[in-house]
């Protein structure tokens, strides 16, 4: 399994505290990806975390201010990049995918149901992320709640990896997902606002 950290915005992952949970992400087990702000991706040359933006737009170099250069997270270190995030929608997911393919770099765009799945599918992404918007933050369910939308999402996604997200905080959810045929998890606050991030990450990824 492939453990995609969000960052998100919160205080726990900005600036100089996210380089300290960078920091205690590299002392963690199994593989892990670390999606951070814009403005702090390029703390991926101080970190071994492998680093993904979490979002990009598909744009050139030129007047676009305000954007999000692809290049530009390329240079600074980053990866990959998340797509179409439900707190970031965009009408724009094939121009960004391609943008983003013409830079070697991976994508993964989030759907928020098993027939959006298809549609990320055409776009080759490196993978497919499926997260309902009403689990997200849940602090009493999560995408595991729902076997059947991830059995079709899998299903859906074919030969693309599926990763799971949404309300995951314990290794319950995870081994879940696994038995159901998800390659990945997307975590957020149960491992950003933690008290203690780094045993909640050994405990996530012990084993898997």
């Amino acid at each position: 399994m492939k453990f995609f950290i969000n960052f998100k915005t919160y205080r726990q992952g900005s600036g100089k505290k996210a380089l300290r949970l960078l920091k205690k992400i590299e002392k963690a087990n199994g593989k892990i990806i670390a999606c951070l702000q814009t403005g702090d991706i390029h703390l991926s040359k101080k970190t071994k975390a492998e680093v993904w933006a979490q979002h990009a737009d598909p744009i050139n170099y030129g007047g676009n201010t305000g954007w999000i250069l692809p290049e530009n997270l390329k240079e600074n270190g980053a990866k990959g990049v998340l797509i179409n995030h439900s707190e970031h929608k965009t009408k724009d997911i094939g121009a960004i995918a391609r943008r983003c393919k013409e830079l070697k770099l991976k994508t993964m765009i989030l759907a928020p149901n098993a027939k959006e799945v298809l549609r990320a599918k055409k776009y080759r992404p490196d993978y497919i992320g499926i997260e309902p918007p009403d689990l997200i933050g849940s602090k009493t369910k999560s995408v595991a709640s729902r076997p059947k939308l991830i059995t079709e999402a899998v299903k859906n996604a074919g030969r693309t990896p599926l990763v799971i997200g949404a309300g995951i905080k314990d290794k319950k959810d995870i081994l879940a997902g696994k038995k159901l045929g998800a390659k990945g998890v997307l975590i957020a606050s149960a491992v950003t606002t933690a008290k203690n991030p780094l045993k909640i990450l050994k405990e996530l990824t012990d084993n898997n």
